[in-house]
Formats: C-alpha cells, structure tokens, sequence
C-alpha cells in the first residue's frame, strides 16, 4: 500500500482545525487498497481513536446508492423516470397535499395537482418532507399518530405531501420509496438487490 502523505495531511488539518471529530478513509482499485487512514477520535472530547475498521451508521448516504440502483433499473427499462411512479407503488397512486390545519386541529388536505415520479422523487422534488424539519408535517404525525420514520415502519412513509409534485425542493422520505420501487420492480429486497448488483466485489 503506497504512502501518500498529502492525504494524511489533509485529513489531519480537518481535525486540529476541529471540522470534524475523527475521520476514516480508503482508497481501492480492483488491484487491492491504495490507501486507508484514520485520525481523530470516535467520540469527543475523550473518546477511543478512530482505527480504519471503525463501524459506522451511514444514514442518509444510503440515498445515493439507492438512487443508482433505480437507475440501473430505469437502464434495464424496468422502471421509467417520468411515467406515474404509482404503476410500481400503487400506494402513491392518490397522493395528497397538506395545506395546513384547521380550526379544530384537523389536517387540511387536498389531491395533488400531478402524478409523483421516480424522478420527483430521486431529486426530493415529490413533495414529501421530514417531520423533524417540517412542522406541519411534526403536527401531522402527532395528529393522525402516524409513526415517527425512525421507527421503521411502513406506515411512517403513508404522509401527505407538502407541496404539489415538481413545484419546490424539500428533504423527506422520498429515497425510502425509491427504495420501495426498486423492491416492486426487481423482485428483490433492497439489501439483496444491494449486495447483487452494487456492493459485491466484481470479479
């Protein structure tokens, strides 16, 4: 494995500067790793060193390689980024937006103007939000006692939309149906279709 100190230094600087509290990288071809260094800590101020064969949770980057596996499936032509994504996700097929509140506390909703994507939704154009940083959408969890989405469920994905299908930008949950829909048209579940066609080695 060669040396490469200019990387070393990188990654250093970020943590004396404090951007970050530790950090781990790697590099590979198909020949083997070029490079692979750790710096930092894993929890500040006191924490463990970072080593390389640190674990850790990855949370929203799971978004782009679940965005790549749809596309390879809009590849194959097994799904499409602008029909209806409603004929592999039936569940999306009367999406509504949530226009507030009324009086009584009460949701106030109404059918969307358009059909939700695949496209909407690899590019959080659907319409669809996080509780966390939408209120309306926070309210409305609590209102209908849908669950949290860090629970997991299937339910905590069935939440209206906050604005029509390709009118604004807004973070949500939108991946998690990618994910659905790379389920729907591969046959697979998600981690399988992962482990098959994204994340094994080649050979």
């Amino acid at each position: 494995m060669r040396s490469l100190p200019q990387v070393d230094q990188g990654l250093k600087a970020a943590i004396d500067c404090g951007d970050v509290p530790g950090v781990v990288a790697m590099a590979a071809t198909h020949e083997g790793p070029l490079y692979q260094g750790a710096f930092g800590r894993r929890a500040l101020p006191d924490g463990p060193a970072m080593t390389t064969d640190a674990v850790f949770w990855i949370a929203s980057m799971t978004k782009a390689i679940t965005s790549t596996a749809a596309m390879q499936l809009v590849e194959q032509g097994k799904l499409s980024l602008d029909r209806p994504v409603a004929e592999v996700l039936p569940e999306l097929g009367s999406p509504q937006v949530l226009e507030g509140f009324d009086t009584a506390g009460e949701p106030k909703l109404r059918p969307a103007r358009r059909p939700i994507t695949l496209r909407h939704l690899i590019t959080h154009t659907a319409g669809f939000g996080y509780g966390v940083f939408n209120v309306d959408i926070g309210r409305y969890v609590e209102k209908t006692g849908t669950p949290d989405i860090f629970s997991c469920q299937n339910a905590a994905l069935m939440l209206p939309l906050t604005f029509d299908p390709g009118d604004k930008w807004a973070y949500g949950i939108n991946i998690d149906w990618v994910g659905k829909a790379v389920e729907r048209a591969s046959g697979q579940k998600l981690g399988d279709y992962f482990a098959e066609h994204l994340l094994a080695p080649s050979v």
